[in-house]
């Protein structure tokens, strides 16, 4: 049976074969509809593909999206919680699809760069984990993918025929995905779900847990180092390198003069960066080791919630902390990578599309919702780490929860702002440091990609945290 099972219109023959060898470079298997042997009932044959598969590929172009063919097996990806879709062609989203983040491939040619490949391809890593046996140029099995076989993701948990979950696939039911947390009457997310959440995906895509890369990068590739002391560092997952146009630009609703000039900024190397925001369950090892005072939690709850309370030179201590802990190059994004991997592809205000829900950012709606939008919901505290859905690259609560300190000083507009993705630092000394990504007592307006706040670097405030990037070895 094949890793990929790819829903597409017969007019889109030749990109989904073109798609189809990218993905088996990865080392996935494919199955498209033309393999059907001969002899076998076709209908037959693709239903039994479509239900073996671990992830449905949607090609969404003109004629796919009036196809029922096509529907009913992307219906069947999306009802399973396998569905990876992308556009190929500019059309509106198949009604019922819009909800679901869709890699952008339109006017993709095979190119292996292409932002939306990329996105596809870390998307489908995230999930499926690194191919099984890619190929070396001499033929034999690339062993360098596979730091530790056992520990790559099997999938997502199928049902057995009583619909009971088939544990027999998981090696160690604590890196099982248990799914989102539902909330409870009051609003509050249900705690009572997760033993570790900081092991689990909250969403349904299994963490891929690997020792830390021997030698170069994998885009989409997780990981976590050791520490000295025992134990591991924060997850992290590898960014690819790419291009990007930052800032926004002057027609996005709610935007402001800081956030301009938009200019391109090219990544050239891949780098690292947290899953997630540093929890208190990572920082308060950090204070018992360097015997600092532990920040307060505000009555919320620490382990795998994210740290507030942390001022920009805390943020620079634990990371030089990390480094000699693990050996590693650790410190903060600059102002450029935050952006970029926030985005992940897209040009939109968020990640998600033109517009956020509770459901997708923990922000205060109830008071401050999006150009317009219907009044939602107001948590008025942080969530765990991981509990709302990622963007497409892996990485969650890059919008709202707690704000994120970036390394840059702050620049009152992207005048003379390098275009290379390096820190861009001040000869002013104390100078005010920029944060990122809203927090859970902001409004949907300060959670954009693009949006851009700062504090001075000595302040520690309840909404305030960070994640970390990590440079290649």
């Amino acid at each position: 049976m094949s890793d990929i099972f790819i829903c597409y219109s017969r007019t889109d023959g030749a990109i989904a074969k073109q798609l189809t060898e990218s993905l088996q470079a990865e080392g996935w298997t494919v199955y498209l509809d033309v393999q059907t042997q001969v002899g076998r009932r076709w209908h037959k044959e693709i239903e039994h593909q479509l239900h073996a598969a671990k992830a449905v590929v949607a090609l969404w172009s003109a004629r796919s999206r009036d196809s029922d063919f096509v529907l009913e097996e992307a219906d069947y990806g999306r009802r399973h919680t396998i569905l990876f879709p992308a556009f190929i062609e500019s059309v509106e989203f198949p009604y019922g699809f819009s909800r679901i983040q869709t890699a952008d491939m339109i006017g993709w040619t095979g190119e292996p760069d292409h932002p939306g490949l990329v996105q596809l391809l870390a998307a489908l890593r995230e999930y499926l984990g690194v191919g099984r046996q890619p190929l070396a140029a001499n033929g034999a099995i690339d062993e360098s993918r596979h730091s530790d076989a056992d520990l790559r993701s099997v999938g997502r948990q199928p049902l057995a025929a009583s619909g009971a979950i088939d544990e027999s696939r998981h090696r160690d039911a604590d890196l099982r995905s248990v799914g989102r947390q539902p909330l409870a009457d009051d609003g509050a997310i249900d705690e009572s779900r997760h033993v570790d959440a900081d092991l689990r995906s909250s969403v349904g895509i299994p963490t891929i847990i690997q020792t830390p890369p021997a030698t170069a990068f994998i885009p989409g590739q997780t990981f976590r180092d050791t520490l000295k002391i025992g134990g591991n560092g924060p997850l992290m997952v590898v960014i690819p390198p790419g291009k990007f146009m930052m800032g926004s630009p002057p027609d996005e609703p709610e935007r402001r003069d800081d956030e301009g000039p938009q200019h391109e900024v090219i990544i050239k190397t891949p780098f690292a960066l947290g899953v997630c925001a540093v929890t208190f369950a990572d920082y308060d090892l950090f204070c018992q080791s360097t015997q600092r005072k532990l920040p307060s939690d505000e009555g919320w709850g620490r382990d795998n919630r994210p740290v507030i309370g942390v001022s920009l030179h805390d943020a620079q201590a634990y990371c030089t902390w990390l480094s000699q802990q693990t050996g590693c190059g650790y410190r903060l994004p600059s102002e450029a990578e935050w952006e970029y991997a926030c985005r992940a592809g897209t040009q939109t205000p968020f990640s998600f599309g033109c517009n956020i829900t509770p459901e997708q950012v923990n922000y205060d709606d109830d008071n401050y919702p999006y150009a317009g939008g219907k009044q939602g919901q107001y948590r008025k505290q942080t969530v765990p780490a991981r509990s709302l859905p990622p963007n497409a690259w892996g990485l969650y609560e890059m919008h709202g929860n707690v704000w994120e300190w970036v390394q840059d000083a702050r620049h009152g507009n992207y005048n003379l702002a390098p275009t290379d993705g390096s820190v861009w630092e001040s000869a002013e000394t104390g100078a005010a440091r920029v944060l990122r990504g809203g927090s859970w007592g902001n409004g949907a307006r300060n959670c954009r990609s693009a949006y851009r706040y700062d504090f001075p670097p000595d302040d520690q405030v309840s909404n305030v945290g960070f994640r970390c990037a990590r440079v290649q070895a």
